[in-house]
């Protein structure tokens, strides 16, 4: 490239009178003098270096020329240069080589992306660039110019009002919300005492406090004794939902008549119950049904002891692509940890500082959306967690096709509480499937949401089910 490339080098003086900066610049214009001196001529200086203030008129001719803008900083903000040569690149279409420690590289798809630290990588990135035909910089400048184009300083201004408005909504909304009581639910939960009563609970958060440890995640004594008493309540169906899998669920709660659901939706089993009474009725079956869900049919198969899986085991491949980069980010993340459960894999960071585990955990769900997006999978941003699991399956997909075995049982009480964004689609299910007289939804915690009541606390969740669990409820 001697005698075809000039670096044109702006830098404008800042902190003159630290130390540290005047050595700076004294290496920096060493540097520059060797290098023009050992391949310039008296027609070509490959190194243009400005230590001066430049005019905004001026700056915008520079990049509005300029075939490829090069980003090293090493560490950065937001750094808006690249935002600015992007704007003033409409015929050009130049290149725009990023450095991955500005903040913009996060948003910037279609740059080319380089560690600054390695010279190898950043020379090769400068070649690619060079090189690379008209075509393929026509793409990746239109991908650039949309983002830069799209999320402007008004359109931040407009989305920030807009938020403001919801948030003002949406707590107009929580002002109306009624919280459950014992009487309302008592009286829905007697009216239908002659025909099935279900009962549809969350577990974390909702009959159990969240633990950080999944092991210590064992449920007390008062929510195992409140189930057994709603359990043996006549003409009554209790399944709890977790994110557990099968192996806790079946030690926690084995010795309860309950149904079980594992790992939000993937696994669910029916209590004996519930068996007993789909014996005399005609059970949907992924075999012999023809009038089942054809979704349904086509992944509900038994996995042993009673239950029954919603998804075919997947490629283990996925999980070799995705375990790196969660280990990647536990080593990075100070009191982070990964549960790797039968199908989904789970990054806990309820331990971590919270600004930090939070923009980790964007970050990761970012990266992980790179890698995964051509799968049949979703990831999921959970209570301090990030999940991978198979695409379409959650807790209204499991509830749902629950609903559709019993599909020969006459239904007369329906009741599901939640304090999760999956439980949100289990209310939403619900309200279109059976009639508003018949059914109660809560949401544990006052906030948006889908459900009828909600619920302040844990405490008062296990006090309503105890209520329906006393005899004569």
């Amino acid at each position: 490239y001697v005698g075809r490339v000039v670096l044109v080098q702006v830098a404008v003086p800042s902190r003159g009178d630290v130390e540290e900066y005047k050595q700076l610049i004294s290496s920096v214009n060493e540097l520059v003098g060797r290098i023009n001196g050992r391949f310039g001529t008296v027609e070509y200086t490959p190194i243009h270096f400005l230590h001066k203030s430049v005019a905004m008129t001026e700056l915008v001719s520079l990049y509005a020329v300029a075939d490829v803008c090069l980003i090293t900083s090493t560490r950065d903000g937001m750094n808006l240069v690249s935002y600015e040569y992007v704007a003033s690149q409409q015929k050009r279409h130049g290149v725009l080589v990023l450095s991955e420690f500005a903040g913009a590289a996060q948003s910037l798809n279609g740059s080319i992306i380089i560690n600054s630290w390695n010279i190898e990588e950043v020379a090769a990135a400068i070649h690619q660039a060079l090189s690379m035909t008209a075509e393929q910089r026509e793409q990746n400048f239109n991908k650039l110019y949309k983002y830069v184009t799209k999320f402007t300083a008004a359109y931040w201004g407009l989305s920030f009002i807009d938020e403001l408005k919801r948030v003002s909504q949406a707590a107009d909304e929580l002002a109306q919300l009624p919280r459950l009581t014992a009487t309302v639910a008592s009286a829905r939960f007697r009216a239908a005492a002659q025909r099935v009563r279900l009962l549809a609970l969350d577990y974390d958060g909702t009959l159990s406090a969240t633990k950080t440890i999944p092991e210590f995640a064992r449920p007390s004594p008062l929510a195992l004794s409140t189930l057994r008493k709603l359990a043996n309540q006549p003409n009554t169906l209790v399944y709890v939902f977790s994110g557990r899998v099968r192996a806790h669920m079946d030690a926690w709660f084995g010795n309860i008549d309950v149904g079980l659901v594992a790992e939000h939706g993937l696994f669910y089993r029916h209590p004996q119950a519930a068996r007993a009474r789909m014996q005399g009725s005609p059970t949907p079956s992924a075999d012999t049904d023809a009038d089942a869900d054809a979704a349904l049919a086509h992944v509900r198969h038994k996995v042993g002891d009673g239950w029954y899986g919603l998804v075919q085991h997947t490629d283990p491949q996925w999980r070799q692509t995705v375990l790196p980069l969660f280990q990647h980010y536990t080593e990075r993340t100070p009191g982070s940890f990964i549960e790797e459960k039968e199908i989904d894999i789970t990054w806990h960071y309820r331990n971590t500082d919270p600004e930090f585990g939070l923009w980790q955990a964007n970050e990761l769900k970012m990266n992980l959306e790179r890698v995964l997006a051509h799968l049949p999978l979703t990831i999921v941003n959970g209570n301090k967690t990030v999940e991978v699991r198979p695409a379409r399956i959650d807790k209204a997909y499991a509830l749902r096709t629950i609903v559709k075995d019993l599909a020969g049982v006459d239904i007369g009480f329906t009741m599901a509480v939640g304090d999760g964004k999956g439980d949100e689609n289990v209310f939403t299910y619900l309200t279109a499937e059976f009639p508003a007289d018949q059914l109660v939804t809560s949401t544990v915690g006052r906030k948006s949401t889908q459900a009828m009541y909600y619920l302040p606390n844990v405490d008062s969740v296990l006090a309503i089910l105890s209520k329906l669990g006393e005899a004569g409820a």
